[in-house]
């Protein structure tokens, strides 16, 4: 039983710690052409 809790618990960890990077991923600074300064553009 202790087994299938530690199999659990690390599941839980590695499913928190991927949609902790999806949420960084797309929350985090855009890079890329400014609209309204094309000096900016890369």
């Amino acid at each position: 039983m202790s087994r299938r809790i530690r199999a659990l618990f690390a599941l839980l960890v590695v499913s928190f710690a991927l949609s902790a990077a999806a949420c960084a991923d797309a929350t985090g600074p855009r890079h890329g052409c400014d609209v309204n300064n094309s000096n900016t553009c890369q």
